[in-house]
């Protein structure tokens, strides 16, 4: 067997990612991998998808501490940045949580490949925030992939993947969490077939490819015309946060951290969006029956959902559609 020499790789992550400072220290104590360089995104910009989490990373602190180049550009395809990237000589570009696109002059520098960590099992839920899509649309069938990366997003040849089954009650947050953890596993898993410059390719099939944008705020926002089910889809959806995030016919917003589906626990209301009290615990009618808010967001803190002691009614309802 001939002998195993070191790779160089650049990592190319946001500053703040729970799935970069894994990655980070992984490759940088690894006795086969040289970590030339950390690319991260540009000063004063963090990665919205970890905003007010408890026990934040830092990975400019990171690579400081191990010594090794930092670039915070605010255009990754800069040709500056691609001279200097250069010359660090890599073999691979290895992406994971980064937010900006790698254009085709910039993916030419790796001796080898550039290779992405994917939180969905392609060539389903390409694009942004999967675990916030694969929790509003239903679905159980999850999973992780390693890419190799071509101009289009998310497009190149499978390197890995990794399967995740779903319960279907989860948030995205609980789903992002476990698209971390299974991303962290396929890394190790990867790197001996990476050091050895020998890894097996898949092309993916166009046909089942589904792609999906940036959520935006409509995406968030919870219409009682729908069923209970999708309202709570949505409402795990925007869990942890920003969170999903219902109206007033009086103009007011309430953002839900969490519900219960309690079915026709009460008699049908005139129309979806109808609000009821009981004991104290607040109740939004649906298209198809009841739910009940448990939480809210009040000012950046999660509080229960509650409505002060003698109060029986509201004179408001809860914005909601008619569907066919």
């Amino acid at each position: 067997m001939s002998e195993l020499h070191p790779i160089r790789v650049v990592l190319f992550s946001e500053v703040n990612s729970k799935l970069g400072a894994p990655f980070l220290s992984i490759l940088a104590e690894h006795p086969l991998v040289r970590l030339v360089g950390v690319v991260t995104s540009p000063p004063g910009k963090l990665c919205p998808y970890f905003l007010g989490e408890e026990d934040q990373v830092d990975l400019e602190k990171q690579a400081g501490e191990r010594g090794v180049p930092l670039f915070r550009p605010t255009k990754v395809n800069d040709p500056g940045l691609i001279r200097e990237l250069a010359a660090l000589a890599p073999d691979y570009f290895l992406t994971g949580n980064y937010q900006q696109i790698l254009k085709p002059d910039l993916l030419a520098v790796p001796a080898i490949t550039s290779i992405n960590f994917h939180p969905s099992p392609l060539p389903r839920y390409a694009g942004w925030a999967p675990f916030f899509w694969t929790v509003r649309e239903g679905e159980l069938d999850s999973g992780v992939t390693a890419i190799e990366m071509t101009p289009q997003i998310d497009g190149g040849p499978v390197v890995m993947q990794k399967r995740i089954r779903l319960a279907g009650n989860e948030t995205a947050l609980e789903v992002r969490e476990s698209h971390t953890i299974a991303n962290v596993a396929l890394l190790r898993q990867l790197l001996p077939r990476l050091i050895a410059r020998d890894y097996p390719t898949s092309p993916q099939d166009p046909a089942l490819r589904s792609y999906f944008s940036k959520p935006g705020d409509r995406d968030y926002w919870l219409d009682f015309g729908r069923s209970s089910e999708t309202i709570l889809r949505t409402v795990r959806a925007g869990y942890r946060s920003p969170g999903a995030y219902v109206r007033t016919d009086r103009g007011d917003q309430l953002t839900v951290l969490t519900a219960e589906d309690v079915g026709r626990k009460f008699p049908a209301p005139d129309a979806p969006g109808a609000l009821r009290i009981e004991s104290g615990a607040l109740y939004a009618a649906s298209a198809d029956g009841w739910l009940r808010l448990w939480s809210l967001d009040v000012h950046g803190a999660e509080r229960l959902a509650s409505v002060p002691d003698g109060t029986t009614r509201f004179d408001t309802r809860f914005q909601a559609r008619t569907h066919a």
